[in-house]
């Protein structure tokens, strides 16, 4: 049975952070300055030297990628009970050029999504929101990482949909707390989709019949 209850997913989303939370420190503060510094380097150029802002532009969101990359599969390896490394932000470059493609692809299917009357974006956006996970823990392609993830988050959408409300919400109570919140409520996010990514994961492969 692959439903999950939002309380067992936000609770051991709570437990792990605490376990975890000097490492989630470092970790976001890389995080964020891989996110900020560049910016402000690019906005200053931007004026003076516009195709090399350009250029750096892209450069930045690629390294952004990775790093998302990154922090899913720190989120895997602490529900495996494996140790996580601050590098693990960086080495997932071998499925970069999948992570990228795959999350164009996904980006399109939820925009046109929201153009025809939302809901549908929103349902595409639930049902292949594990692509990322399944391109790192599986090494899938692009297009299969997305049926797969179409195949796992059958029967649990809204399940789904609820648990992304409640993350949403507490993640805005993180930034309201002075923002020092978000050292617990983004890893706690994190953790809690790793949580369900697993559970589905598994409860999809023992319905798969062995082969001969």
């Amino acid at each position: 049975m692959k439903k999950f209850t939002i309380g067992e997913v936000i609770s051991y989303g709570w437990e792990t952070t605490k376990a975890h939370l000097p490492f989630f420190v470092v970790i976001l503060i890389v995080t964020a300055l891989v996110n900020f510094i560049p910016n402000y380097f690019v906005e200053n150029l931007r004026q003076q030297i516009p195709i090399l802002s350009g250029l750096l532009s892209i450069a930045f969101w690629v390294l952004t990628m990775l790093v998302s990359l990154g922090s899913i599969k720190i989120a895997l390896k602490i529900f495996d009970k494996k140790n996580p490394e601050v590098a693990d932000l960086f080495n997932g470059y071998p499925q970069l050029f999948k992570f990228i493609i795959a999350s164009i692809i996904y980006a399109v299917l939820v925009g046109v999504g929201f153009i025809l009357l939302i809901v549908p974006g929103i349902i595409f956006g639930i049902k292949y929101h594990f692509y990322s996970y399944l391109i790192v823990d599986k090494n899938m392609g692009p297009l299969e990482a997305l049926k797969k993830s179409g195949e796992i988050t059958k029967g649990v959408k809204w399940n789904l949909f609820l648990l992304g409300l409640v993350l949403g919400l507490i993640n805005i109570v993180g930034a309201l707390a002075l923002v020092i919140g978000l050292f617990i409520t983004i890893p706690l996010t994190m953790l809690a989709y790793a949580y369900v990514y697993r559970k589905l994961l598994g409860s999809a492969s023992s319905k798969t019949p062995a082969k001969s």
